[in-house]
C-alpha cells in the first residue's frame, strides 16, 4: 500500500484527530449524472466473471469516496473506503486506473441519481424543481472538501465526469435546449466552487442502449447539443462510450444501462480520458512490422475484409481465455505471416499501419479474424500471400452503413469503412504489391434485430450495401459471407433475421450464408470459444468456394 494515501485515509476514519504536520494534497473527482453514473444494474457479484476485471470489486482502502444521501432518508454523507455497494458506477475502475497512474492519493465524490434533467434537478436557476440536485451537490462538495482541510490536507477539486442527457433528449420540450442548460450549470459550478478552469469529461450517451434505435432522433439532437458544448469549452473532454459492452433484456431488446461489465470498461475510458488530459495516457504497445511485411516486393496479396457490429468486434470474447481453448492457445500470440489493419469502436481504436495479425488489447476482446486467419494460413499455399482488414462498430445499426447516409453525420460509416479499406489497398500497392479484394466477411445485426423498421429492411439495406461497395471497388463479382445470428442468441426475432440472409443470397449472385447454429454461444454473444469456430466458419466458407 503507498504510504501517501495510506496515511490519508487514517486521518479520516472515523474518530480520528491526527492529521499531518504539512497539508498532503489530494486529487478530489466530482462524479455526477443520473442512472448510468449512478450505476443502475451493475452487480458486485458478477464483477469476478469478466477476467479482466476479477478482484476489481475489492475495497480500495487507498481512495476515499462520498456520495450523495437519499433525500430525507439517509444520514448526513461522510468519507468512507471506496468499495461498490449494492450497485456501483464508473468509479470503481476509474480509481484503480487512475491510481496505477498518478502518485498523489484521489478522493471521489459523487451525486447521481437516475432520471434526472439538466432541464429542472441540475438547473442552478431552478432550486426548488425536481430532485434540486444542482444546491443539494454543491453543499456535498463543499461540505465534503472543508472536511478533507479540517484533517489537515489540500484538496484540489480536479475534474467533473459527466454522464447524463437521456431523460432530457426525450422530452421535445427540452432536448433543443439541453446545450443552454449544460452550459449554465457547468459556468456556475465553476464559479460558486471558485474552480474557474475546472476540466470537464462528457460520457456519450450509448448508440447501443435503446435511445440508439427506437430513439435514434432524439439522440442525435443530444448529440449535436453535447458537441455545440465541447465546442465552446475547451475545458471539455468527449468521453465515446458506444462501443462499451451494454446489456439486453429478457425479451431480447436493447438495454437502458451499461450494466455491470458496461460499468467497469465505462470507468476505465473516463481514466483513459483523464490520464490522457494530464499527459500520462496508457501506453498502446507498438505492434507495427519493425521492417517490411513477411512478402516479397511484387507479391499478390489476397486482401479479405471483415466487417459488421457486436460478434464481429468481439464482444464477450476474451484475449485471456484464448489459453484455455484446446487447439486454439497459439493465437494468443502474433501470427506474423498475417498482416493486420483494423478500426474498432467506429474509429475508437485503429491501426497507423500494417501489424501481424494478433490479439490488439481493445477492451481484452477479440472477433473471429485470429481463426480464420489462421485457418486460412494452414489451408493456402505457402507462396499465396493474405492479410485482413478489420472495421467494426458495436454499436451500429443498418443506417449507420448505408451508402446513402445518414441525418446523424457522426454515424455515418460508409465513407469510413470503404475508405479505410481502400487506403489498406493502396498501401500495399505503394509498398510494391498486387492486391486482389478477396472477399467481405460480415456478421448480420445484433442491435437490428429487436426493432422492426431495421428488421423488415434488412435484407434491401445489405442487398444495396452490397451492391455499392462493389461499385465504388469496381469489383462486379466480389464475394460476401453473410454468417447468420445464433438461435440461442437472446435477441429476439432471430429466425426472420436468418431468413433475410436466406433470401438475399438466393436473390443477389456472389452472396453466400455461412451457418452459425452449431457453435457453442454464450448468454449474449458468441464468447471466446465460440468466437475462435466462428472465424473458422467463415474462413472455410470462402475455401469451399475457392
Amino acid at each position: 500500500m503507498k504510504l501517501l494515501p495510506f496515511l490519508l485515509l487514517l486521518a479520516l476514519l472515523p474518530g480520528s484527530t491526527h492529521a499531518a504536520d504539512a497539508p498532503k494534497p489530494v486529487r478530489v473527482f466530482l462524479f455526477a449524472g443520473q442512472s448510468n453514473m449512478e450505476g443502475a444494474d451493475a452487480h458486485p457479484d458478477r464483477i469476478d466473471t469478466y477476467p479482466d476485471f476479477r478482484g476489481a470489486g475489492a475495497p480500495q482502502p487507498d481512495v476515499l469516496f462520498v456520495t450523495l444521501p437519499r433525500e430525507g432518508t439517509d444520514p448526513r454523507a461522510a468519507w468512507r473506503p471506496l468499495a461498490p455497494g449494492d450497485s456501483f458506477g464508473p468509479e470503481i475502475t476509474f480509481a484503480r486506473k487512475v491510481c496505477a497512474r498518478v502518485d498523489s492519493p484521489i478522493a471521489i465524490i459523487k451525486s447521481s441519481i437516475g432520471g434526472t434533467t439538466v432541464a429542472f434537478d441540475w438547473n442552478p436557476d431552478a432550486p426548488e424543481t425536481g430532485q434540486k440536485l444542482y444546491p443539494r451537490t454543491l453543499a456535498l462538495v463543499r461540505e465534503s472538501l472543508d472536511e478533507l482541510k479540517k484533517r489537515g490536507f489540500q484538496p484540489h477539486l480536479e475534474a467533473l465526469v459527466w454522464h447524463q442527457g437521456e431523460n432530457d433528449m426525450l422530452d421535445r420540450r427540452l432536448n433543443t435546449n439541453y446545450a443552454a442548460g449544460l452550459t449554465r450549470m457547468l459556468a456556475r459550478l465553476r464559479q460558486d466552487l471558485q474552480v474557474p478552469n475546472l476540466p470537464g469529461f462528457i460520457g456519450e450517451v450509448s448508440e447501443k442502449g435503446i435511445w440508439g434505435m427506437d430513439h435514434r432522433g432524439h439522440l442525435g439532437i443530444l448529440r449535436r447539443q453535447q458537441e455545440q458544448v465541447l465546442k465552446a469549452d475547451p475545458l471539455l473532454h468527449w468521453v465515446p462510450t458506444s462501443h462499451l459492452a451494454f446489456e439486453v433484456m429478457g425479451s431480447g431488446q436493447p438495454h437502458y444501462h451499461f450494466g455491470t461489465q458496461g460499468q467497469l470498461q465505462l470507468g476505465e475510458a473516463f481514466a483513459d480520458a483523464y490520464l490522457d488530459s494530464i499527459g500520462r495516457p496508457t501506453p498502446i504497445p507498438t505492434r507495427a512490422y519493425p521492417d517490411k511485411l513477411p512478402f516479397a516486393k511484387g507479391t499478390r496479396v489476397r486482401v479479405f475484409v471483415l466487417a459488421g457490429q457486436r460478434n464481429m468486434e468481439g464482444e464477450d470474447s476474451f484475449v485471456s481465455q484464448i489459453g484455455q481453448m484446446p487447439g486454439f492457445e497459439a493465437l494468443a500470440q502474433p501470427q506474423p505471416d498475417v498482416p493486420f489493419r483494423y478500426s474498432l469502436g467506429g474509429g475508437v481504436r485503429t491501426s497507423t499501419g500494417w501489424e501481424p495479425l494478433g490479439p490488439v488489447g481493445f477492451l481484452g476482446n477479440f472477433g473471429p479474424e485470429l481463426s480464420f486467419g489462421a485457418h486460412l494460413r494452414k489451408r493456402l499455399r505457402a507462396d499465396e500471400a493474405i492479410a485482413i482488414v478489420k472495421f467494426t462498430h458495436s454499436g451500429a445499426q443498418s443506417p449507420d452503413w448505408s451508402p446513402r447516409g445518414t441525418v446523424e453525420e457522426h454515424r455515418n460509416l460508409y465513407p469510413r469503412f470503404t475508405g479505410f479499406v481502400r487506403t489498406a489497398l493502396e498501401d500495399l500497392r505503394k509498398q510494391g504489391h498486387e492486391t486482389t479484394l478477396a472477399g467481405v466477411f460480415w456478421h448480420v445485426g445484433e442491435n437490428d434485430t429487436f426493432f422492426d423498421p431495421y428488421l423488415r429492411k434488412q435484407a434491401d439495406s445489405m442487398r444495396t450495401l452490397i451492391l455499392r461497395v462493389r461499385e465504388d471497388f469496381k469489383e462486379p463479382g466480389l464475394p460476401w459471407f453473410l454468417s447468420e445470428q445464433h438461435p440461442s442468441s437472446p435477441w429476439k426475432n432471430i429466425e426472420i433475421m436468418n431468413q433475410a440472409i436466406g433470401n438475399l443470397t438466393q436473390s443477389t449472385d456472389f452472396v453466400y450464408r455461412v451457418p452459425t447454429a452449431h457453435l457453442p454461444h454464450e448468454r449474449l454473444h458468441f464468447g471466446t470459444r465460440g468466437t475462435l469456430l466462428l472465424g473458422e466458419a467463415l474462413a472455410q466458407a470462402y475455401l469451399e468456394r475457392k
